[in-house]
């Protein structure tokens, strides 16, 4: 026996349990076992399985559900409604219906979790048999109905199926958690090929009932049978997740008769009389909630409530003069009032001659839904009577009135018949159908308005980590800094006092930062390898332009005998110079384009790191890796247009934040945007990003490119390069190369100004100040974070100030407290950004080397390294210096 084996005792029978502290209010009959038609012994509506149940194999899902589950969050707030909070309307035909707002963002959430369950049970092994429950949709709350309480009562009866279908995807993640999937139940749904689920959603369904399965989450657990256990690979799952389990011992079982699976809660002979006799000592335990019997409790059968069996007991032969009561029955009169409590436990429908008063407690809307007590004539009670349950129904004896009100219950589910509670018996039931279509992907759209919509409205978007192509230290060394992994000079001409100087101040840690990566991402480097990378930096670091040149040959490939040309195997760089700025145009070396439209680049850093990648010829394929990793880049398609086509900017419908005039009231402090004004700017960012040519924030590169990201998810990037949006050529980016037209969408300067939250505040004395909530393109250029990619510490960085945005903005409007977090000037940004002066340097050091070497071309073969091979050359030059 196992020493957390918990034993109850309760009329007469035994219950054993691992991960339970107690047993259920109410317990439920155990029904009659047959292995051979177990499919058909289980409930098949939406309100039985909400409560503790037997075990079932055709549902194995049962314990899952959760308990007194809080409709909140992004996914599943639409369902927060109670009966007397549902609206209804009237349709076509005079019936009524569910509100047509509420059945849409039902049905949205229905098919959003139809298929969830799809994906994450696909590829699973499923026993046999199994049984998935029945949609929200089968249980009638888009269909119209005879009146309004019959169109609520069928609402929040499917209301609760929707737990149904959340039990079955947590299932489904327990079962991948413990079947050693190769893929996290998170990945499936966001990694899908074809429909992935934005990570922000499926972030959110993780942090849900449907994905906590810790003790976090309340779940209604199930019984088993001790002779036979129906789920002999769940129940290890069930036990490690501290699902509620309880074993039920028949009086005088043989431990011959338990279950295999259940042998380790099985209790001697003797534990079982201890805890017997231990019971019998304390009384029966209060398991009394509301609606249990015990001493105290409203409505319950004890000596002093309503209806109490005793002497004065209604239909007791009294020899008494007696009288009508409101029910027919005949009262006697000193015992009317106690008779009128006895006939009032039944809740029977107050007849035509009854003497009794009822009242309906309804909201007055003009009053802002104040309840009002309403005095009903006989011919709205019977009608009106059987919209509420006993729970929402007291009577006072004293005054003979009845009390009707949904608020004394919102859960509640009124009494009578109706038309669905038409569900066949359990053995009418048909065996399992055989496996059904999938149901279709609901739109990408669906999921994203989910979060911009509760986010918008309560909380700032939060942002899944940014890992994808990420880059790391020894790949960023040798693709974008032109490192040598074979390296071993550590000599240079013409070493100055602060290059030695640096190199004897500057830690490890330290350098890592500056190349734009953190140091726990870094594996063990030796120390003279360290030392050979410390002064390769160094150079970079403080060695002015016209003196690159004094770097070792075998330390960099852009020194004065580069090991590059501007072309490699697959692709060749060729530069174009406009008029404000020089484009590098990359292209196929001995074939066709596929794509209509040119790769053109700004920088020649970025130009260089593709020759020295194996990207192959596929131009498509070199765009999506730069966009990856954040890189603007320039899809220019050839078009030859008349001239009227371009428009002026005024014409083009901008997003701006605006400008801000001072307060009228000189008293009052300057506009200092606050928590809600970042929660309308992120509102209108994620507007803007829905416009077809918000692709040139993608585009964009840096920080424009991770914001736009933060609003579409990043699946968006493959689409943005299907081509230029329809804007792109009245309004967009227009190149001129060699006599031939080109057009690509571009963000304007006030969009720009936009994408980052940019205020224009007007001063009482004339003067503008510009703040923003996010640095502009030029403060981030100036940045120490400013490597020409989107890296580790760049990343680390945006979590960090998203995170202070959402914790630390005030939320009270004209404060005279500076806000930390709020949106800052240029000069602000540049000091919060400053980080390592290092950085700046030695990025202009990188692009005018590559800027030169481009406009010269190279003089000798270049040596390609793979992708796949740079680590392992990585490594074999590491052995050097260890041997």
């Amino acid at each position: 026996m196992s020493n957390n084996l918990r034993v109850f005792v309760r009329d007469g029978q035994v219950y054993t349990s691992l991960t339970a502290d107690s047993l259920p209010d109410v317990i439920p009959y155990e029904p009659l076992w047959d292995p051979r038609d177990d499919h058909n012994s289980s409930p098949d509506d939406s309100d039985r399985p909400l409560s503790t149940c037997w075990a079932y194999g055709a549902r194995p899902w049962f314990p899952l559900i959760p308990l007194n589950p809080t409709f909140d969050g992004p996914i599943f707030g639409c369902l927060n409604h109670f009966r007397f909070s549902l609206l209804t309307e009237v349709d076509s035909q005079g019936k009524h219906v569910l509100h047509r707002d509420i059945r849409a963002a039902w049905f949205a959430l229905e098919q959003k979790l139809l298929w969830c369950q799809e994906r994450l049970g696909a590829g699973l092994l499923i026993p046999w048999g199994t049984k998935l429950p029945c949609p929200p949709t089968a249980f009638g709350y888009q269909r119209s109905h005879a009146d309004a309480n019959l169109a609520k009562k069928v609402a929040m009866r499917s209301q609760n199926a929707f737990l149904l279908i959340a039990a079955t995807c947590s299932w489904f993640i327990m079962s991948r958690r413990y079947q050693s999937s190769n893929h996290s139940w998170m990945a499936i749904l966001t990694n899908d090929r074809k429909n992935p689920i934005p990570a922000e959603w499926v972030l959110e369904l993780s942090r849900s009932f449907v994905g906590d399965l810790s003790t976090n989450v309340p779940h209604t657990g199930a019984f088993i049978s001790s002779n036979h256990c129906p789920w002999q690979v769940q129940l290890p799952f069930f036990e490690q997740l501290s699902i509620p389990i309880w074993v039920r011992f028949p009086q005088n079982a043989s431990a011959s008769a338990v279950d295999l699976t259940l042998r380790h809660y099985i209790l001697s002979q003797a534990a079982i009389t201890r805890a017997t006799e231990e019971q019998i000592q304390r009384g029966q335990p209060d398991d009394s909630t509301w609606g249990q019997a015990d001493d105290s409790t409203w409505g319950q059968l004890d000596d002093s409530a309503w209806g109490q069996s005793d002497d004065s007991a209604w239909g007791r032969d009294n020899k008494s003069q007696g009288a009508l009561g409101w029910d027919g029955s005949e009262i006697g009169w000193g015992q009317s009032r106690q008779s009128r409590e006895r006939a009032a436990m039944n809740h029977s429908i107050p007849g035509k001659s009854s003497t009794v008063v009822v009242f309906e407690w309804q909201p007055d809307n003009e009053f802002g839904g104040f309840l009002q007590r309403i005095r009903l004539t006989k011919a709205e009670v019977p009608m009106t009577w059987m919209s509420y349950s006993q729970s929402t129904r007291v009577y006072d004896s004293f005054r003979n009135e009845w009390d009707l009100c949904d608020r004394l219950d919102p859960t509640s589910v009124p009494d009578g018949d109706w038309e669905e509670d038409n569900f066949p018996p359990a053995s009418a039931l048909a065996a399992p159908s055989e496996p059904t279509l999938p149901p279709p992907p609901p739109p990408l759209s669906s999921f994203i308005r989910d979060i911009e919509a509760y986010f918008g409205r309560y909380e700032v978007a939060p942002s899944a980590q940014y890992t994808r192509s990420v880059e790391r230290f020894v790949s960023i060394l040798h693709f974008h800094l032109g490192y040598r992994l074979a390296a071993s000079t550590t000599s240079a001409r013409g070493r100055s006092t602060t290059f030695d100087d640096w190199t004897r101040k500057t830690q490890w840690a330290h350098l890592c930062k500056l190349v734009g990566d953190e140091p726990t991402n870094i594996a063990s480097i030796p120390e003279a390898q360290k030392h050979v990378i410390t002064c390769f930096i160094g150079y970079l670091v403080t060695l002015p332009q016209s003196q690159l040149s004094d770097i070792p040959p075998d330390l960099w490939d852009l020194g004065p005998e580069p090991s590059l040309l501007t072309s490699n195997a697959h692709v060749q760089v060729r530069y174009i110079q406009q008029p404000m700025q020089r484009l590098y145009i990359i292209e196929p070396y001995l074939s066709l384009s596929l794509v209509p439209w040119k790769l053109a680049v700004s920088d020649a850093t970025t130009a260089v790191m593709c020759l020295r990648h194996d990207w192959g010829s596929d131009i498509t394929n070199i765009a999506r890796n730069l966009l990856e990793k954040g890189i603007a880049i320039k899809t220019l398609l050839p078009m030859s247009i008349p001239p009227h086509t371009r428009r002026p900017l005024t014409e083009l419908h901008t997003y701006s934040l605006g400008h801000v005039p001072p307060p009228n009231d000189h008293m009052l402090p300057r506009f200092r945007p606050v928590y809600a004004d970042y929660i309308v700017y992120e509102q209108h960012r994620h507007e803007f990003m829905n416009q077809p040519r918000a692709r040139a924030a993608v585009l964009h590169g840096g920080l424009i490119w991770r914001l736009a990201l933060h609003s579409l998810g990043f699946n968006v990037l493959p689409s943005v390069l299907d081509g230029i949006s329809r804007e792109a050529v009245p309004f967009g980016l227009m190149p001129d190369i060699n006599g031939q037209t080109y057009f690509d969408d571009e963000l304007s300067e006030e969009e720009v100004d936009f994408m980052c939250g940019t205020y224009y505040v007007h001063n009482n004395d004339g003067n503008v100040e510009i703040v923003s909530w996010w640095p502009r393109p030029q403060a981030w250029a100036a940045s120490g974070l400013n490597v020409g990619f989107w890296s580790g510490r760049c990343e680390s960085w945006f979590q960090l100030r998203l995170g202070n945005i959402r914790k630390g903005v005030s939320r009270e409007r004209h404060t005279f407290t500076d806000d930390a977090n709020g949106p800052m000037t240029a000069k602000q940004w540049k000091g919060s950004l400053k980080f390592n002066p290092g950085t700046s340097k030695m990025m202009k050091n990188i692009e005018a080397a590559c800027c030169s070497f481009l406009a010269t071309g190279g003089n000798s073969c270049y040596l390609r390294i793979s992708d796949s091979d740079l680590l392992l050359s990585f490594h074999r030059g590491l052995k050097r210096f260890e041997s």
